[in-house]
């Protein structure tokens, strides 16, 4: 009996010690503007004020069809790892053209991971440690594991479109800011 209790007992501490990962967390700005921190998905950008500047840039956007048919099916071999930051006048142009080009290509949301970042480029649950990402948007492509390739800031060739091609097709692509 007392066994049972003390199972009971330890149960109960271990999941009371266990809290679960918030997704979409909003935190207020001493100016009283809201932002994204942490871990985020696609439910978010349909709220204020992130669907705004979301909504224009995904439906203005069209992705190059010939370029995306090049890596659809190679694409979801990857994972994808977006770092952002939604009072980023980049991230407000960049990310949702991103999305338009994987919602083209069918890519599984499940291997898309975005994490939004402060202004100090900080995490809530220190996502960024260890991954260098010192301008925004950030995309890192992992292939087994491994990254292959990053874009940051903007597309060095030109569009989104040609640098994920290249990264798939694990071409040298030197990202933005490399030096900094």
């Amino acid at each position: 009996m007392k066994y049972n209790y003390l199972l009971i007992v330890i149960a109960v501490l271990l999941t009371a010690c266990e809290s679960p990962y918030i997704f979409n967390r909003v935190v207020k700005k001493s100016n009283g503007e809201r932002e994204m921190l942490g871990g985020v998905n696609r439910e978010i950008f349909a709220k204020e004020p992130f669907s705004d500047w979301f909504s224009r840039e995904y439906d203005a956007y069209q992705p190059n069809q010939k370029v995306t048919a090049e890596f659809k099916s190679k694409i979801k071999r990857f994972r994808i790892e977006a770092f952002i930051g939604s009072w980023n006048e980049d991230t407000r142009r960049e990310y949702p053209r991103f999305i338009k080009i994987l919602d083209e290509v069918k890519f599984p949301d499940q291997r898309l991971l975005t994490y939004a970042v402060n202004e100090n480029l900080k995490s809530f649950y220190s996502e960024e440690a260890g991954k260098n990402i010192r301008h925004l948007p950030t995309f890192i492509l992992y292939k087994g594991g491994k990254e292959v390739g990053r874009i940051v800031e903007s597309p060095v060739s030109g569009s989104l479109e040609e640098d994920l091609l290249m990264l798939i097709n694990q071409q040298e692509l030197i990202p933005n800011y490399t030096e900094d």
